[in-house]
């Protein structure tokens, strides 16, 4: 299915936000934040500390969900709370993706809703859009929020399910723009159509073999979609 027909039959338009809105770590480097986090599960853990949390691994939502398959609530709510704190200071300076604005503001203003779907923290996003001034073009966020299972962070599909949920829409009218294979597995759980956002080498044959119904290079494909379009989505 080509990009120009998904965006045609979408009345709703679900974005990732790390990648195709912007890279939350540009100017806080992931690798600072799961120091961080490393450095907690140490101090609550000591001797403890499982094999697979060790500090090779810089990526902060991994070592949330790992932590909460240890069963640990507590910490994982402490962990889950020193992240969210973590994305927020970062998305202050946060590198806008080349177009995403675009994609945003056009989508809305040809009558589809937009949402913000992503296992980042809801705080964070809503931090990013206020100080973009994208907060009135998107319809909802749907994200990790204080109490959240991390398990049910993307792959799994609850995400993306509370976002065409927020937006009142049908899995047939919707189209998910995502640019990891996460993304695209969560979309299809969801039974919705998958766009691929190939922002890095590599990701291209990934996000395709995964499944993805498309795959962009760039954000700007999508506004040229939107603009090449009728004014208002198809029913």
């Amino acid at each position: 299915m080509t990009l120009a027909d998904l965006v045609g039959r979408a009345r709703c338009l679900l974005i990732d936000f790390d990648g195709p809105v912007c890279a939350v770590f540009a100017g806080h480097p992931a690798a600072t934040v799961a120091a961080h986090l490393h450095g907690i599960i140490r101090a609550e853990l000591a001797e403890a500390v499982p094999p697979q949390l060790g500090a090779q691994n810089t990526d902060p939502l991994q070592i949330l969900r790992q932590v909460a398959d240890l069963g640990d609530d507590a910490l994982t709510r402490t962990l889950a709370d020193a992240c969210r704190d973590a994305e927020v200071t970062a998305v202050a300076t946060a590198t806008p993706a080349s177009g995403a604005d675009d994609v945003i503001r056009a989508a809305h203003e040809s009558g589809r809703r937009v949402v913000i779907v992503s296992n980042n923290a809801a705080a964070a996003i809503e931090a990013y859009l206020r100080s973009h001034d994208l907060t009135r073009h998107v319809h909802a966020i749907a994200a990790r929020h204080d109490g959240m299972d991390p398990r049910l962070l993307k792959p799994h599909p609850y995400l993306v399910t509370q976002g065409i949920t927020a937006a009142h829409a049908q899995p047939a009218n919707t189209a998910f723009i995502g640019d990891s294979v996460s993304d695209i597995e969560a979309g299809q759980a969801a039974g919705i159509a998958t766009i691929g956002y190939a922002n890095k080498p590599g990701k291209h044959q990934r996000l395709r073999d995964a499944g993805a119904d498309t795959v962009i290079d760039t954000m700007h494909e999508v506004v040229t979609a939107v603009h090449n379009v009728a004014t208002s989505p198809a029913t």
